[in-house]
């Protein structure tokens, strides 16, 4: 064998122990990268943790991970790495579309470009704002499930050399596996967001229960009781009821269903029920009470919100009863001595937070013995089966004239007989039932 011979096959076998080596290392930095993917779930500290390995691979200057919004549509930078990294952290994006990353992000397809100079797709406003002088780019999306969550890209390698197809396939091939742990890692986060929510709403509910009357003031002489149950259709609602002691002998009970559902409703409802207290106290006269609770939350009224409500008195000493209605469902006054039905309809204005002024009607009645009123919201009439027929007023009052004796019992078999109605189905609005008994 000659010089020259020996010298090729020299050269050959060198070249051969670099791309063995090369391969080793690329062996070496996918295990690295499955470590990293597999032992966190913060989603910058998986970026730039990927990033670095990468960039170390890759032989390159700078790198940066850029996700999608998909709310704005805009591509973000996420995560930079190198000189001019922190510039670019946070602040800096761009257009589906626009520069080498846009086009990449659009298209779905990796891309080689060796000089940036000759490639019109080149965006050059980062290198404007940052002084930064990039000359070739490798860029590979970030595809999971076929879904797009953004692109990579690593810029200008370190040796002088330009990124070639061999480099671009290495780069997807991370590129895979950094999406599925991008993917997951945003899966976590919205699992801990939506574990934190709940836990608050949680929280809500439990504060939001307390606004309501567990127990109710009762007489020494046993003249009257009450009952109510509060069933939000989510967490918190938008339902109220409330009873509280004006005088040693003068009650005020109220029930009113807040427009809207969820938190709006819940924060809506325990403002309300803090001004009535406040005002009911002051007045006593239910007219006067309603005006002042209307002008209120007319003054503060958003988004439209608004709320049906009934307020009476009730005269613990005779039963004389003194109401208005706004814009609620009229009470059941239930006479158990003839069987009688009564819909207490007078009193009625509009629901508060409307308009303002407004003129409230006030009605009155007097209790005779053995007579209940039942209040309820709208939610019980909505409440449905599987095949959609609602809970109908006719079921309501078929229970109030069956057998039960207290008032806290009737509640129960309202409730009961709207749960057997329903079954499955899921409840559709909040439901809200009060019983005031006078013996």
């Amino acid at each position: 064998m000659d010089l020259k011979k020996l010298e090729q096959t020299i050269e050959e076998q060198r070249r051969e122990i670099d791309s063995l080596k090369r391969k080793l290392d690329v062996l070496s930095t996918l295990i690295d990268m499955s470590i990293i993917l597999t032992t966190t779930f913060d989603l910058d500290e998986l970026i730039r943790s990927v990033l670095k390995v990468s960039q170390r691979v890759m032989n390159s200057e700078a790198s940066t991970v850029m996700l999608l919004n998909e709310e704005t549509g805009l591509l973000e930078c996420r995560v930079a790495l190198g000189e001019v990294g922190d510039q670019l952290e946070k602040t800096f994006t761009l257009e589906m579309g626009q520069g080498i990353a846009g086009w990449a992000a659009k298209n779905r397809k990796g891309v080689v470009v060796p000089d940036v100079t000759k490639d019109e797709r080149f965006y050059s406003g980062m290198d404007l704002k940052t002084g930064f002088v990039t000359k070739s780019i490798l860029c590979a999306p970030l595809i999971s499930r076929d879904k797009l969550l953004g692109v990579a890209e690593v810029i200008n390698r370190t040796d002088g050399r330009s990124y070639s197809e061999e480099d671009l396939k290495l780069f997807e091939t991370f590129c895979r596996g950094v999406a599925v742990a991008v993917e997951n890692a945003q899966m976590h986060r919205r699992l801990l967001e939506n574990q934190k929510f709940e836990q608050q709403l949680e929280m809500a509910s439990i504060i939001q229960q307390g606004f309501l009357p567990r127990r109710f003031s009762t007489k020494k002489d046993g003249k009257y009781e009450i009952a109510a149950v509060n069933l939000p259709a989510s967490v918190v609602g938008g339902d109220l009821y409330d009873c509280i002691e004006l005088r040693s002998d003068l009650l005020g009970l109220t029930i009113g269903d807040v427009s809207g559902k969820g938190v709006p409703a819940a924060l809506y409802m325990a403002r309300l029920i803090s001004d009535f207290r406040f005002y009911a106290h002051l007045a006593e006269d239910p007219v006067a009470t309603m005006k002042i609770l209307n002008e209120t939350l007319v003054e503060r009224s958003q988004q439209g919100m608004f709320v049906t409500m009934i307020y009476l008195t009730l005269n613990t000493h005779h039963g004389e009863l003194r109401y208005v209605n706004g814009g609620h469902i009229p009470p059941i006054l239930y006479r158990r001595s003839s069987g009688e039905m009564i819909r207490l309809d007078g009193g009625e204005g509009i629901p508060l937070g409307i308009m303002n002024p407004v003129e409230y009607k006030e009605e009155k009645f007097s209790l005779e013995n053995d007579d209940s009123v039942i209040f309820f919201s709208d939610g019980i009439l909505d409440a449905k089966d599987n095949r959609g027929q609602k809970f109908s007023l006719a079921k309501i009052e078929q229970i109030i004239r069956g057998p039960w004796k207290t008032a806290e019992e009737l509640v129960s078999k309202i409730v009961k007989a709207v749960r057997r109605h329903t079954g499955n189905e899921s409840q559709f609005d909040d439901i809200t039932i009060m019983v005031l008994k006078w013996r």
